[in-house]
């Protein structure tokens, strides 16, 4: 056996030195998370700064040339009338998105978690919406809007609720609330699926206890159910308002932004700022400002959401 000169066998001497300090699992958690932070670097954080950096610019078509002009994109946004147009039509559409999906997800929700037997069947049935493309979901509900071919006018006109077609897109509170009830049942299933995921969270033991005790149904949802579910709601709340705040598609494709821009939510103000007036800088602007204000209401719900926040509080 060959000895090494500090009395060890040599063979040992080589583990030793092959095994050296334990790697700290902090180490090995940011070795974990380095590609992640690669990839959100390359496809998140760099084109979020080149936009915040080109809000501050002026952008020239015909010669391709930058100019600096500071804080005048900002200033000229919000003296435009149609930005106020379309920060209003955002907080309609954001309002009525987030209320009319809180109510359809927990019904839904709830009756999930009332089943027993193929629930898992009815899970993904109720994904359906969710899994659609944008452009599916917009033909759709262009079809059943139809004035004269609809399902719907024709399904209202055999049940005598109305005498005669509507033109859903052609008002333009009419339309508002008809891209939102499109919106909703694209994404009513992600609420859904997130309060169902808080329901099962609920100690059967509460609900049976509460039953025992002579609280009907309604009681027992009120005082126990739903102030249990209050990180589940908020985290619905919060991923509705992000995804109504960036939704545009349906807007461009079912109206156009129209009837007299009462659909012209912010995300699709951006895109026709930036691709049919060419203001790169304008636009950059406004989707800068859209961008504050979805990290102040995420901010806002990691401070309420934070075990931590509340044992200090």
């Amino acid at each position: 056996m060959v000895v090494s000169p500090n009395g060890r066998p040599e063979g040992e001497h080589r583990s030793a030195q092959h095994e050296g300090t334990p790697m700290s699992p902090t180490v090995r958690g940011y070795l974990f998370a380095t590609p992640l932070v690669i990839v959100l670097a390359a496809v998140v954080i760099i084109p979020a700064l080149y936009n915040a950096g080109l809000a501050f610019f002026k952008y020239d078509a015909m010669r391709q040339a930058w100019q600096f002009i500071g804080a005048q994109n900002f200033t000229n946004l919000v003296a435009r009338d149609e930005f106020g147009n379309a920060v209003w039509v955002t907080l309609i559409w954001v309002t009525g998105n987030v209320l009319l999906q809180l109510v359809l997800g927990m019904a839904v929700a709830l009756a999930l978690n009332a089943v027993t037997r193929l629930r898992a069947f009815y899970s993904a049935v109720v994904m359906v919406p969710w899994v659609s493309s944008f452009v599916i979901v917009a033909v759709v509900f262009l079809w059943l809007y139809h004035p004269e071919l609809g399902v719907l006018n024709d399904m209202l006109m055999r049940l005598g609720i109305i005498g005669e077609p509507i033109a859903w897109l052609a008002s333009p509170g009419m339309a508002q609330i008809s891209l939102i009830l499109a919106n909703t049942w694209k994404f009513f299933p992600l609420v859904a699926i997130t309060l169902f995921t808080g329901l099962q969270g609920i100690p059967r033991e509460l609900v049976e206890a509460s039953a025992i005790d002579g609280a009907d149904r309604f009681k027992t949802l009120r005082h126990i159910v739903l102030p249990l579910m209050a990180p589940s709601i908020a985290t619905a709340v919060l991923l509705s308002a992000i995804w109504a705040f960036n939704a545009f598609t349906l807007s461009i494709i079912m109206t156009g932004g129209g009837p007299l821009r009462a659909t012209e939510v912010m995300g699709l103000y951006i895109y026709k700022v930036a691709f049919d007036s060419f203001e790169f800088g304008i636009a950059a602007a406004a989707s800068f400002l859209l961008f504050v204000v979805i990290l102040i209401i995420t901010m806002a719900y990691l401070r309420v959401a934070d075990p931590a926040h509340e044992l200090r509080g």
